[in-house]
């Protein structure tokens, strides 16, 4: 029998994406990048995304319903930022057991709600049931000016690559049985790419080697990157030496970074980096290339070897 563990997230979501709605008339992007485009007659485009937290998958019974809330929407806020959009408003459905405290929905909340004010999101709705197991499912809403939103598929042959932040705390976290709020840097995306420095962008949860590959793909390129660059977060160096784990491993594969991954004209390098100071770290990754190129990196040695495609999927 075939099972969504033989053929994987992305097999389904490519299928979702040619059966369902096709981008024509006011919806200008649909399934395929991190939100939904609506251009609107307001000169306004709006932005539609949703994420979805199930326990034992994104995260256990014993960890803290307050940080459970602030992942759910940063998550989400991730997802708009992707796009260089601001986030306004938010819809959150909750699944409870009935057996769970009302102390724990309660602190669910807060969590929520302290996240929201955090990025200036207004919970307008939602809808609450009860459940076998505890999930959170937000939809998010955000906006941009004009047409001046990012997208997977627009990087360019000889952009370079750029990361937020730094990467491999997501996973360290996990390996602590713990949960990473990131803080997205929604609003030097939303400045970024409202200049008009930004060609093709990508939010990183799923670890940023399959991020590059999807931008890649998405953008009909090759891509090049120095391992040696990755910006490691110190904890998660220690991290990784106490679990006897492979830090770069933990960088590239690991996910649940929610940073940004964007490609940026050589023209427009420095101005992108002097708005990014006081913001967000930025660390140049690599350049973008030709598709026949392939998706690689060098790796500590300086050795030229193929990016493998690994990050987190749901079905594997």
């Amino acid at each position: 029998m075939k099972t969504m563990g033989t053929f994987g997230e992305f097999t389904l979501i490519s299928e979702l994406r040619s059966s369902f709605v096709k981008a024509k008339g006011r919806l200008k992007v649909a399934i395929g990048d991190d939100a939904a485009v609506f251009e609107e007659k307001s000169g306004k485009s709006l932005l539609a995304t949703t994420d979805m937290m199930v326990e034992g998958v994104h995260f256990t019974g014993s960890l803290s319903p307050f940080k459970v809330g602030q992942k759910a929407i940063a998550s989400n806020v991730s997802d708009i930022a992707a796009m260089g959009g601001k986030p306004l408003y938010g819809l959150v459905s909750v699944g409870l057991r009935k057996n769970v405290p009302y102390k724990y929905a309660k602190e669910l909340l807060n969590g929520i709600k302290k996240e929201a004010l955090k990025y200036k999101v207004g919970i307008i709705g939602g809808d609450t049931v009860s459940s076998k197991v505890n999930t959170i499912n937000i939809v998010l809403l955000g906006e941009v000016d004009g047409k001046k939103y990012a997208l997977r598929s627009g990087a360019k042959e000889g952009d370079f690559i750029v990361v937020t932040g730094t990467l491999g705390r997501g996973a360290a976290m996990l390996l602590k049985n713990g949960i990473y709020i990131p803080k997205i840097p929604a609003a030097f995306a939303e400045e970024a790419v409202k200049a008009g420095f930004i060609h093709g962008m990508i939010d990183v949860s799923d670890g940023l080697s399959s991020e590059l590959h999807h931008l890649a793909k998405e953008s009909g390129l090759g891509a090049f990157i120095d391992i040696k660059a990755t910006p490691v977060a110190p904890s998660t160096k220690k991290i990784a030496l106490l679990k006897k784990k492979a830090v770069y491993d933990m960088a590239l594969h690991g996910g649940e970074d929610y940073e940004l991954l964007f490609t940026v004209a050589p023209k427009f390098l420095r101005r992108v980096l002097k708005l990014g100071k006081g913001k967000t770290r930025l660390t140049v990754l690599g350049v973008m290339r030709d598709k026949k190129c392939g998706v690689k990196y060098s790796d500590v040695d300086g050795e030229l070897k193929v990016l493998p495609r690994k990050g987190y999927d749901h079905f594997a």
